[in-house]
């Protein structure tokens, strides 16, 4: 199995899911310039958090990358003509790793904030809400964040609704109720397992991850609301990487325009709760 505290563990992806949209190489890479620096290197080099199924994740091999996004990074790779390698880091460190020259793009369901807006240079790909998974139930009858006040939470260390909870924790203790403890998790699977084992009273994440790890509690858990309105989800480039946003923007408005986008929302099954984004239909 993956150590998922390990940073920095790359996996190159085999030739074999470049095919899975069943388009040419050459009506791929169409109108679209790749820079050349990356085609002298052939690889695409994406930044991921493989704790996060089913965006993203590892196959039953233990190593392998899969996930809904990771479909994504696959076919936006094979548009550009580079292979995908995958380096896998915890999402708190995964900004460094761009910073830093360790991969080209970050992909690990990173809200699109101003903050980061300001600092990267954003590619949109899907839009999706945030809420609250339970105990099957919803024995504390909790709707809303703000009904956490003076309980266990558990959220991703670094995540958009991780500070969400903060701000609502903070509101909360001015209008003098209960605190939010907020217990800071490295990974989603771990945040998981902290609520099945009872040592949270919920979890809060997106709805692709709320809508997983329901799956996996066999019926011990429950969706106990979804408040937060949608927000657009983004792949990370730094800034002065001009021609790579180009280049990736125009792969993602190319993978809409064939159905491929379409294609892995219904393999993943999220067409339901997943918003596609394009430069004709943006999500914001």
């Amino acid at each position: 199995m993956i150590n998922f505290r390990k940073i920095g563990i790359a996996v190159t992806m085999v030739l074999g899911v470049w095919g899975m949209t069943g388009v040419t190489a050459a009506h791929a890479a169409q109108d679209i310039a790749t820079p050349a620096t990356l085609v002298q290197k052939g690889v695409l080099t994406v930044c991921s958090d493989l704790s996060n199924p089913p965006a993203e994740g590892v196959a039953d091999d233990g190593k392998t990358p899969k996930g809904a996004a990771l479909d994504i990074v696959y076919a936006v790779a094979k548009k550009l003509r580079l292979k995908p390698e995958i380096d896998n880091y915890q999402f708190s460190g995964i900004f460094a790793a761009l910073d830093t020259g360790k991969c080209d793009l970050i992909m690990a369901s990173l809200g699109k904030t101003p903050e980061r807006a300001q600092r990267y240079a954003l590619v949109d790909y899907w839009s999706v809400a945030s809420g609250l998974l339970v105990r099957q139930g919803n024995p504390y009858h909790m709707t809303h964040f703000e009904d956490l006040s003076g309980h266990r939470v558990s959220a991703l260390l670094g995540s958009r609704n991780a500070k969400v909870v903060k701000q609502i924790s903070d509101q909360l203790v001015s209008e003098g109720r209960a605190p939010i403890d907020i217990v800071l998790m490295n990974s989603y699977v771990a945040a998981f397992q902290e609520l099945m084992l009872g040592r949270v009273d919920a979890l809060v994440a997106d709805t692709v991850v709320i809508n997983y790890f329901n799956q996996q509690g066999h019926g011990r858990l429950e969706v106990g609301g979804v408040p937060v309105p949608p927000k657009t989800w983004s792949m990370a480039i730094m800034k002065n990487n001009v021609e790579l946003k180009n280049a990736v923007a125009a792969a993602i408005d190319q993978l809409n325009a064939d159905g491929t986008m379409q294609a892995i929302s219904k393999k993943w099954g999220l067409e339901t709760g997943v918003a596609l984004c394009s430069s004709s239909h943006p999500c914001e």
